[in-house]
């Protein structure tokens, strides 16, 4: 086993932090590189289902997580209007939660030992004959790595130079993000469903949810003239109680298109490796971008310490990997085209479907998603 060598991890947000977190002890020197002046994430929600959470407790933050965190123990389906279509209480092995994104992100730089760089935007990366990787940064910077991870999410250079595959895909919708200290408790998570539009609400602790928006509109349209509040009053302010509270007393809304890529093949070369949105960027419709992100990072991590950094290491990775990202990518895809389906006799039919149907199959169709332990994998 090759020991006191370096790797570069480009991107200091969740797979490349977990990375980190989880090459600690194993010989192995990380520095994490964050392109931004600061290490830290965007004010909005994210939620951590058990398959992460399998991750988190061999790493031992689990009960930091939770704590820091909302409880995911019901979920509703609704109507615009506030009828609820459908509704569970998932069982799981390990917790399922919802967390600030800053709050989490918070908590993985706390506990994570690596050499953490800020201020470093990957400008080149080039291999060199003797195996090992000279990295240059905007800064002037230049270093020579044993292996570089690329993690610097969907729009990765070091994507396009080991796949080349182009921009990502736009999926004709755009989302609005935000969180909001409330007066009221609902108590649950929630979807809503209307034609070409969707909110989604999650507690994550003390009366302060997290929420989402979709909306199919044209790519990166902007909110103006009439502005994002009077936006989203326009377009949700009639729905059912709290979407029209939340969105309002929202300090900081953030507003993204939706997108993603084809799943591909190929996510190395020589000692360079994507994982993350970097390699399997997927849209957020089942909620497990971060958590595909975590099982990489730790999927690879054990690759690397079985086989050092080799072909043979990245290959396993990918080969153990690829196709549950693949399936996880088309999924969300398809609860995508459904959930933003624009024909009224369409969306009727989506909704009363929905309530037709027991929970307990609903549950039971995503459960290989968030029930699965990645730590339990033979590497």
């Amino acid at each position: 086993m090759e020991k006191n060598k370096k790797i570069a991890v480009i991107g200091g947000g969740i797979a490349g932090l977990t990375f980190a977190l989880c090459m600690e002890e194993s010989g192995f020197e990380c520095h994490v590189f964050e392109k931004n002046p600061e290490f830290g994430e965007l004010g909005a929600a994210i939620s951590v289902f058990p398959n992460a959470m399998f991750v988190f407790r061999e790493l031992g933050l689990m009960d930091e997580l939770v704590a820091a965190g909302g409880l995911l123990t019901q979920a509703y389906l609704k109507s615009s209007s506030g009828k609820v279509l459908s509704k569970a209480q998932p069982k799981y092995v390990l917790p399922a939660i919802c967390i600030h994104r800053a709050d989490f992100h918070g908590i993985l730089r706390k506990h994570c030992r690596a050499i953490m760089n800020a201020g470093h935007s990957l400008e080149k990366a080039e291999p060199l004959p003797n195996g090992q990787i000279g990295v240059t940064f905007a800064n002037g910077k230049t270093e020579v790595f044993d292996a570089v991870i690329g993690a610097e999410g969907i729009h990765s250079p070091l994507r396009e130079l080991i796949i080349g595959d182009g921009k990502p895909i736009f999926r004709g919708y755009n989302i609005w993000r935000g969180v909001c200290d409330s007066s009221f408790d609902v108590g649950y998570a929630s979807e809503t469903y209307g034609l070409g539009k969707r909110v989604g609400i999650v507690p994550i602790k003390e009366a302060k949810y997290g929420w989402w928006a979709t909306f199919n509109e044209e790519f990166m349209k902007d909110d103006s003239p009439e502005g994002t509040d009077k936006k989203l009053s326009r377009l949700f302010g009639d729905w059912h109680h709290p979407i029209p509270e939340l969105m309002r007393n929202s300090k900081q809304i953030i507003k993204n298109s939706l997108i993603d890529r084809k799943p591909k093949r190929g996510w190395s070369l020589g000692n360079m490796v994507l994982i993350g949105d970097a390699a399997h960027p997927t849209t957020p419709n089942l909620g497990q971008g971060g958590c595909m992100a975590v099982e990489g990072a730790y999927i690879l991590s054990e690759c690397i310490k079985k086989y050092g950094l080799s072909k043979i290491a990245y290959d396993r990775y990918e080969s153990l990997h690829f196709p549950r990202t693949k399936s996880i990518n088309e999924t969300s895809l398809r609860m995508g085209v459904v959930g933003q389906l624009e024909n009224r006799v369409q969306g009727f039919l989506r909704n009363r479907l929905i309530a037709l149907m027991p929970s307990s199959v609903s549950m039971k169709l995503i459960d290989k998603f968030f029930s699965y332990d990645v730590t339990s994998l033979r590497i």
